[in-house]
This record gives structure tokens, sequence and C-alpha cells, in this order.
């Protein structure tokens, strides 16, 4: 697990630049973008509900795919229904000193994806753009509270792994607009995967092995997720790093259980949103093969 934690940390802050010939495309249909590398297909990101009854499940990624085929998300599994691929998860929105809605649960919030845009990159690099409206339902008038712009840039695929990376920023269009993890000990939410298998992980960072706690746990600002060696398990790594406003974050819950993984933002404390000063956040994903990242 240390030489797996170094080796997702270094790949984590590389670059895949250099390469001449495009090689991300996508293919776009009503309800999602599907991102390709060479045909092959990397993520699926949702951008409408295919249930009236859940209308806020959608503005995610489900399935995300290893450069072998083998998909390493869940969508609603049924010990947590409410779980699903790569989000950012917030437990309170909040307006002044009342919570409006629990984005994590899909309660009180819903997205409208305004538009998509896709463009490659001379690097062979692509970039996919969301430009996403948040609407709070919980009150007896819809109020739009937030525009979210999210840029998802997938790199072709190396020797190395693959890397993808999330650049979201949230512009608040009332006043009083505040953004929280869990209301409790836990304080979980930010940046959440949920990965297959996930009582079966393992966890490194900065060298060390990492053991899951109940509440956060403090580490470095890239963590390692493995699953054991074996045909049962996806012969895969996958590294995460997360910042916001520019400053890496480095509390994260973990769980070798049945449930999801997050690099914890804000916590239990709201993050004020002001009018005028928008919340910028960025997200690293990264896979490699499981060998490599031993070595």
């Amino acid at each position: 697990m240390t030489k797996l934690a170094s080796a997702l940390a270094a790949l984590l802050m590389l670059s895949t630049a250099g390469t001449a010939q495009a090689a991300i495309d996508a293919k776009l249909a009503p309800d999602s973008v599907t991102l390709t590398d060479n045909g092959r297909t990397v993520l699926v990101y949702r951008t409408r509900t295919n249930d009236p009854a859940e209308p806020g499940r959608l503005n995610y990624v489900h399935p995300l795919y290893a450069p072998d085929g083998t998909v390493l998300t869940q969508d609603r599994p049924a010990d947590h229904p409410e779980d699903r691929g790569l989000f950012w998860g917030w437990r309170q929105v909040r307006l002044g000193d009342e919570v409006v809605a629990d984005g994590w649960f899909m309660q009180g919030l819903t997205f409208f994806v305004r538009g998509t845009k896709f463009q490659g990159q001379p690097d062979g690099s692509g970039v996919l753009t969301l430009d996403v409206d948040w609407i709070v339902s919980s009150r007896d008038d819809l109020i739009y509270v937030a525009r979210e712009q999210t840029r998802v840039t997938v790199r072709p695929a190396a020797t190395a792994g693959q890397r993808i990376e999330f650049d979201t920023t949230i512009t608040a269009r009332v006043d009083g607009l505040s953004l929280g993890g869990s209301d409790d000990v836990k304080g979980y939410g930010g940046f959440s995967m949920r990965l297959v298998q996930p009582d079966r992980l393992n966890f490194a960072s900065r060298g060390e092995s990492v053991k899951p706690e109940v509440g956060a746990v403090a580490a470095g600002p890239a963590m390692g997720f493995a699953w054991p060696v074996g045909a049962a398990y996806p012969p895969w790594a996958v590294g995460l790093a997360c910042k916001a406003q520019g400053e890496p974050l480095t509390r994260w819950i973990l769980r070798r259980e049945l449930s999801m993984q997050n690099c914890v933002f804000p916590g239990r404390a709201p993050y004020a949103v002001p009018v005028g000063r928008p919340l910028h956040l960025e997200s690293t994903v990264v896979i490699q093969p499981r060998e490599s990242a031993a070595r």
C-alpha cells in the first residue's frame, strides 16, 4: 500500500500533454453525454433524470470505466439507493438559517442542464462543458439559487493510466446561499465516489496506509483506493485529489463498507457562497493498473 499511495500521488500530478492525435470524443444523447477514448467509453455524464420520482438524479457520472472496460462505479445500489457514481454531494443547501434542500438525498433540489459543449484539444484530450441551473423546489415557488459550470477534461489513456479532471464553479443567484455536509459528527459530503465492492477497499495517502474512522480522517491531498489482488476484484487502483478555492482538501470520509467515499468539503459547518463570490471546486481522478501502482 505504501508504494501504491506514492504511485497514485505521482500520477495525480502528471499531465499527459504531447499527444498530437485527437483521442477523446463525445456522443450526445437526450439524457447523457458519453466520453470516449479512441472509441472506448471512459464515462457517462447524466444530464437528465430517467425517473420522474427522482428529479434530482442527474448531474453526475456513471458508469466510470477502467481502460479495459471494467465498470468502477455503482448507481442506486440496494444498500444506499441515493448513492450515484461520482458527484458533489451537499447535505445542507441553506438560504439564510434555513436548510431548504438536501442534494445528497435529492430532496428539494434538482438541476436543469441548460447547455453542453464538447471540444477536442490539440494534445488529444477532450473537454465537456456543462452549464447547470440549481432549482430549489421545497417551497411554494421554485427558486433559482445558483448556476453551475462544470468542465470535465479527459486525458488520453497511457501506460501510466487515465486522468479525468472536474472543474466546477458555483455562482449564487440569491442572497444567503451556503452549502454544507451532514449536520453531525461525521460531516460527510464533498466530491463523492461510489465505487464497486467498497467493502473490500484499501486506502493510502502520503505513502502510508490509512484506516477509516467514523468521522473525517486527516491525510494528504491525494488518496489512493485499491481492491485486493484476486480474480474477483478489479485489477485497477483509483486516485483522487480535490481542491476548494484553490486549496487542497486533506480531510477524507473513508468507508470500508457498502458506502461512499468523500474528499470532505466543507464539513459540518456550512460554507457561504455570496452573490458575486463564486465557489471554485476541482477534483482529479486517476485510474491505473494495480500492478503498476504497486511497483
